[in-house]
């Protein structure tokens, strides 16, 4: 039943995995978590595949490997042309589900590689649609959950700049200071593409019930994220019964049409996820156990995609 399920995985390291480990998207010669037939077998229809800078490229490589990392998507396009497609305007989510087709709609975890939001439309025009301003640390911009500075002047015109251009607002990262001066800012529906509850879970990178409902009363959605420390707390060996927890708490407390997938795959070690999901193969195990626990079709079908979707074709 579950392989009916259409997915939309709003958190994917693909380029950043493939550039930083020099593997193959098809045939990887080491462990890892994302290939293309991967996708495919996990009717994956749908990916935000990121750009993301890792700590140890910053400050000095910073927008290099943020280039380079839009160049690999670049050519992943051209090599893979029946197989994946660029997400660029809302004209583009139709064909959604027509064909085993992948669509990729890129974010920046991050915005570290925007060196001012005078380059911010060269990042647009090569396809980046979704903005989260910052990661864990500070940096131009914004800070993540290691600071508790809140927006700089250039991070309130970059929010600004975004508004105008049409891209999303990704709050996951982002501490409260600043998610509270994000979120009053954007003029678009925001998200958050990979956080989990903090009521379930007690992690800085989960979100608290107030944060999480001013996401769903702006219309958003957030992705529950499969990364086990942000799942669980204790032996850190959760299980699709924690991913589920998660996401009946949301939905309770903020509706059904509020929840996604975010899965973070290839962002960590795959031994720092749940043992049922090693691959991104593995998702519709997730559609099945939601299944299994009484949700209905209707419900699945919007948390593996139908909520993600809706606010792209609002913010596109």
């Amino acid at each position: 039943m579950s392989k009916n399920f259409l997915i939309i995985d709003a958190h994917e390291d693909i380029a950043f995995h493939l550039n930083y480990f020099k593997r193959d998207f098809v045939n990887p010669d080491m462990p890892c978590m994302i290939t293309l037939p991967w996708l495919k077998e996990g009717n994956v229809r749908m990916v935000f595949n990121t750009v993301f800078i890792h700590p140890k490229h910053k400050p000095d490589k910073t927008v290099q490997s943020g280039l380079d990392q839009l160049s690999k998507y670049e050519e992943i396009y051209k090599t893979f042309p029946n197989d994946v497609y660029q997400i660029l305007k809302a004209e583009d989510l139709t064909k959604f589900g027509q064909d085993s087709k992948i669509g990729f709609l890129t974010l920046i975890e991050g915005a570290d590689p925007i060196e001012s939001v005078s380059k911010l439309d060269e990042f647009y025009d090569r396809g980046v649609r979704v903005i989260g301003p910052a990661w864990n640390n500070k940096n131009q911009y914004a800070s993540g959950n290691e600071s508790e500075d809140g927006l700089s002047q250039e991070g309130i015109q970059l929010i600004k700049r975004m508004n105008e251009l049409g891209i999303t607002l990704d709050l996951s990262h982002l501490n409260e200071k600043c998610f509270w001066e994000s979120i009053e800012l954007t003029d678009l529906i925001p998200i958050a593409t990979h956080s989990n509850a903090r009521a379930l879970t007690d992690h800085p990178r989960n979100l608290g019930d107030e944060q999480l409902k001013a996401i769903s009363d702006r219309g958003g959605v957030i992705g529950i994220v499969l990364y086990n420390y942000f799942l669980k707390i204790g032996d850190n060996k959760p299980t699709l019964e924690d991913v589920f927890a998660h996401a009946d708490y949301m939905i309770n407390l903020c509706g059904e049409d509020h929840v996604g997938i975010g899965s973070d795959m290839d962002g960590a070690r795959i031994e720092d996820f749940p043992q049922e999901l090693k691959t991104i193969a593995d998702l519709p195990k997730i559609a099945q156990f939601f299944i299994d626990k009484g949700y209905s079709q209707e419900r699945v079908t919007k948390i593996m995609s139908g909520n993600f979707l809706r606010v792209l074709q609002d913010n596109l």
